[in-house]
């Protein structure tokens, strides 16, 4: 299931942190985030499972030229 926690912090800074999300994903709901809230991101981090998916991401990627 996708989620996405936001936190806002008594400095008025805001954290959000997607789950469930497979590779870039989640960026696009960063911006929906970043859109409601009147925000930009100044710091992120990517999670495992962005990785992970780019990892596969570049497989498929390395079989299709292979072909």
């Amino acid at each position: 299931m996708k989620q996405i926690r936001i936190k806002i912090k008594p400095n008025g800074e805001i954290e959000a942190e997607t789950h469930g999300m497979k590779g870039k994903t989640c960026l696009k709901y960063i911006e929906q985030v970043e859109r409601l809230t009147n925000a930009v991101t100044d710091d992120s981090d990517f999670t495992k499972e962005y990785l992970e998916q780019e990892e596969n991401d570049i497989i498929n990627t390395e079989q299709e030229a292979a072909l």
